[in-house]
């Protein structure tokens, strides 16, 4: 698209972009329980590569604000180091899980993919 180098970008505050990381969470939570609509097998294939691709960004979302709590920030002076670090590594452990989750979830891709072939990917599960 020509002429977009001259929007403004969007920045909104880390709080407004978690919260609708939350509401979509929970709105796609409750699209594919049991009880939600059916969708296509198409659908949940692609499902599958956008929580991949949502995993590894909230993995360095985590990584993110894992390296913003440094001890040796000024900000965080009037909190205990020791605590800061236990912050710190809890942080980076949640963003390396989240990473694994990340990884184990696209090597069931080509599963869903073979599954939706084999089937048909308008057949509705």
């Amino acid at each position: 698209m020509r002429g977009h180098e001259n929007l403004p970008e969007l920045s909104l505050p880390p709080t407004v972009v978690a919260g609708h990381l939350r509401t979509c969470a929970e709105e796609l939570s409750a699209l594919l329980r049991g009880d939600g609509s059916a969708a296509t097998l198409g659908e949940l294939s692609e499902v599958v590569t956008q929580l991949v691709a949502g995993q590894h960004a909230l993995s360095h979302a985590l990584a993110g604000l894992a390296g913003r709590m440094d001890v040796r920030n000024p900000a965080l002076a009037a909190v205990s180091p020791s605590e800061v670090e236990v912050l710190t590594e809890v942080l980076q452990a949640a963003a390396c899980a989240v990473s694994c989750s990340a990884e184990e979830l696209a090597d069931s891709e080509p599963l869903f993919e073979f599954t939706s072939d084999s089937a048909g990917p308008d057949t509705r599960v």
